[in-house]
């Protein structure tokens, strides 16, 4: 079984864009979830001093941890990163941006899961829907070079696709959202303190939704903008 969280952090501004949210506070509050997979957007690291958010994450939880740096600038670092308990065999970053402003990343890990290669992308997609539907297409791709059909993928993030117009082109990947999986709707995430747009997702292929949420109220509307999501998933062929 599989305890995935997926959590845009804002990096560690909190909802109000303003607050300096430590990692040890975030790992503290998704540590009473039990999670075995947590993917999280808008990670930092800092060039200035102060352990890396990656690093506190990982070390609140006790997981190892998978950066993904896309932006970088004099100040430091930010992107996506992947924590989790599972013995991992392969990492890497794909540069998916569509323009040399707004850099974005798809954080490639094959894990291992009940003996098969679970294959787990991280994304953060951008703000123009030409943008999103090229960054998916170019995400189809690399899925096409990676996994072998029968494996268990999990795509995950924040899609930033707030009129649901990416919902069917994933479809064609043979992926569902483990919402519609679950017969509901996608759940509103954004904005924390009063959620509007479903921009972030988790989708799946060959794993079987046990049960899908939304995190909200307190403390989720203070620590990001974002609320999380959280899946739990096992292999399709699992009794």
């Amino acid at each position: 079984m599989i305890k995935l969280v997926s959590y845009n952090i804002r990096k560690g501004k909190g909802a109000d864009g303003r607050s300096a949210i430590e990692m040890a506070r975030i790992g503290e509050e998704l540590e009473h979830l039990s999670p075995t997979l947590l993917l999280c957007q808008e990670v930092f690291h800092c060039s200035r001093g102060g352990p890396p958010q990656s690093n506190g994450l990982a070390e609140a939880l006790g997981f190892d941890h998978y950066f993904g740096a896309n932006k970088f600038r004099a100040i430091g670092d930010h992107g996506n990163t992947t924590l989790t308990s599972m013995p991992v065999t392969h990492h890497e970053n794909h540069d998916i941006s569509t323009n040399p402003v707004e850099r974005r990343g798809a954080l490639y890990v094959r894990a291992t899961l009940a003996g098969l290669p679970l294959h787990i992308f991280n994304v953060h997609l951008g703000l123009d829907g030409f943008q999103r539907s090229t960054q998916l297409k170019r995400i189809g791709h690399i899925l096409d070079d990676a996994v072998a059909h029968h494996d268990p993928v999990i795509l995950a993030g924040d899609f930033n696709d707030w009129r649901k117009q990416l919902h069917a082109h994933v479809h064609k990947l043979d992926l569902q959202s483990v919402f519609t999986a679950r017969g509901r709707d996608m759940p509103k995430t954004w904005h924390a303190r009063r959620p509007v747009f479903p921009l972030d997702r988790i989708y799946v292929r060959h794993l079987e939704v046990v049960d899908a949420g939304i995190l909200s109220g307190q403390p989720w509307t203070h620590l990001s903008d974002h609320l999380p999501l959280w899946a739990e998933l096992r292999p399709s062929s699992q009794p």
